[in-house]
């Protein structure tokens, strides 16, 4: 391998008796150990060529200043502190490492917490946070390769550090899935294959496990969780103070909701967009799309020269500002009894179609250029441009099944007949 093509290693080391030897067994892991004689020196290589290096490795004896004495705690603490600072005004983090021969009390006492983010199997495993001259150098340039290669995710998870321990305690294949389309937004060349269109059902199934989430304090009660299996709906229904009909229960008095509108609306986004049948105790990670969902993806995504990832880019962040806002409510609302108190059950008649009767009465709104009133009922655009309804208030007094094919699987059932409402 050519050296251009090796990792380069800032490696502060001022034995040159190990300056001559250890560069050569890095090379066999593709790394290129570039050795300077002190701290000083080493936060100059930072400050003014950042962007070359992807480690550093501090031998804890070496010096301070060039002309100093060696001393673990200074050296360890200036330098650590200087990495801190370099790397969050540079906007990167650089994974550093502690390679010694010297007392592993010192050595230990003087290392800060901030490796656990790339390093902290090692400490697990074996119960230390540095790497000894004597037995684990071939082990230190083996995680180093490895620990670059997935340097990307590193930055991501560092952009992104409240989500990230938030999404992890949520599910780790959760996590995955949303830090897959962070990544691939900031750093394109991370994924060169990623296909936005099989993120969709995921997120669906990610959205289930906020609720989840609710429902172990009992904001959302375990009615709607029935056999494990998250009845996405009826929960979003509940959710945005609309009565969740077919389970029977609403939240808190009428107009009460639990989320408010630009979480209502990101919620919706992410439901509407991933395959109805698509839930997370599913076995497969990903499922297949309908044919009419893969021709709306095409529509809504490709019209009008969109790129379909800025679409699945935004999604992800709404989906970690979803887990931020569901995050903060539940720690404001940890009592399951009180929660549960607010869960009203209620009793409404359906019509032979399964129609509630609250459904029949609803705002027109327009989505990807369809008019319709609520989930289930399409709405004639020349009737309501005619009559100027977009947005208002409205009542079904007829309706029958929508026979387009095309969007039957949005809107199963076609208003023919609506009269506005006065507000």
């Amino acid at each position: 391998m050519e050296m251009s093509d090796l990792i380069k290693v800032l490696w502060v080391e001022d034995d040159p008796e190990v300056t001559n030897t250890y560069p050569l067994e890095a090379e066999n892991y593709d790394l290129e150990l570039v050795s300077v004689g002190c701290w000083d020196e080493a936060r100059v290589e930072l400050e003014e060529n950042f962007n070359q290096w992807s480690a550093i490795i501090l031998d804890a004896k070496c010096r301070y200043h060039r002309d100093s004495d060696d001393n673990v705690i200074v050296f360890l603490r200036e330098a650590l502190d200087d990495i801190s600072t370099i790397c969050e005004k540079k906007g990167r983090v650089i994974p550093w490492y502690v390679l010694t021969g010297g007392d592993k009390t010192d050595v230990s006492d003087s290392i800060n917490d901030k490796r656990l983010k790339w390093d902290k199997e090692w400490t697990d495993k074996e119960k230390k946070k540095y790497y000894s001259k004597d037995t684990d150098r071939e082990i230190l340039y083996s995680r180093i390769k490895s620990h670059c290669q997935m340097s990307y995710r590193l930055q991501v998870i560092e952009m992104y550090h409240e989500t990230y321990e938030q999404l992890i305690r949520l599910n780790n294949d959760v996590c995955e899935d949303i830090f897959t389309i962070l990544e691939t937004m900031h750093f394109s060349k991370s994924h060169p294959d990623f296909a936005p269109r099989i993120f969709y059902n995921p997120m669906r199934k990610a959205l289930e496990y906020v609720f989840r989430a609710l429902g172990e304090v009992g904001i959302i009660p375990d009615v709607f969780f029935s056999k494990g299996i998250v009845n996405l709906n009826q929960c979003f229904m509940f959710l945005i103070g609309r009565d969740a009909e077919k389970l029977g229960y609403r939240y808190g008095n009428v107009g009460d909701r639990v989320v408010p509108k630009h979480i209502h609306d990101m919620m919706s986004l992410i439901i509407n967009l991933g395959n109805s049948n698509s839930h997370s105790t599913n076995q497969s990670h990903i499922t297949e799309l309908s044919e009419i969902e893969i021709q709306r993806y095409e529509k809504q995504i490709k019209s009008s020269g969109v790129n379909s990832r800025f679409l699945i880019f935004s999604m992800a962040l709404q989906f970690c500002e979803i887990v931020q806002w569901m995050n903060i409510y539940i720690g404001e609302h940890p009592d399951k009894v009180a929660n549960l108190a607010k869960c009203v059950k209620i009793e409404i008649s359906s019509d032979a179609a399964g129609i509630q009767p609250n459904e029949l009465i609803g705002i027109v709104e327009i989505d990807n250029k369809l008019f319709h009133v609520g989930n289930k009922f399409g709405v004639h655009p020349g009737f309501v441009t005619k009559h100027g309804l977009l947005g208002k208030k409205v009542q079904i007094l007829k309706y029958d099944i929508n026979t387009d094919e095309k969007v039957r699987e949005l809107y199963p059932y076609f208003a023919s007949i609506i009269q506005p409402l006065e507000e």
